[in-house]
């Protein structure tokens, strides 16, 4: 069963109207071959709420969790969450794939 609660038919999916294969769309970063930059970049809303994501955050494999994972954020959650995502040990990336300090929020995001 998909993730996505949207009727194939709205979002091109088995239609004409799908999505271009992946020799034709944008490159990947390199340093995170583990993000589907593809889907993430298409994500129409956050891990968190409803808004628009703006930053991945990859939380570190942990005892309980022995995989990274990725979280999408929007802009209000990751100002939120920063000492939380740092003291974890967390990694947080832009749409670009460049990493996103504290010192760079907000004008690293303003185009997002």
């Amino acid at each position: 069963m998909s993730v996505n609660f949207l009727h194939p038919s709205s979002t091109g999916r088995g239609t004409d109207q799908a999505e271009p294969s992946s020799s034709q769309e944008a490159p990947q970063p390199e340093h995170s071959p583990s993000i589907d930059w593809n889907s993430a970049r298409r994500a129409g809303r956050a891990c968190c709420c409803t808004a628009k994501p703006v930053v991945i955050a990859i939380m570190p494999s942990a005892p309980n969790r022995p995989h990274p994972t990725d979280l999408l954020l929007c802009g209000h959650h990751y100002r939120l969450s920063r000492k939380g995502l740092a003291a974890a040990g967390a990694t947080v990336l832009d749409f670009s794939g460049a990493p996103v300090a504290d010192e760079d929020w907000p004008a690293a995001l303003a185009n997002a």
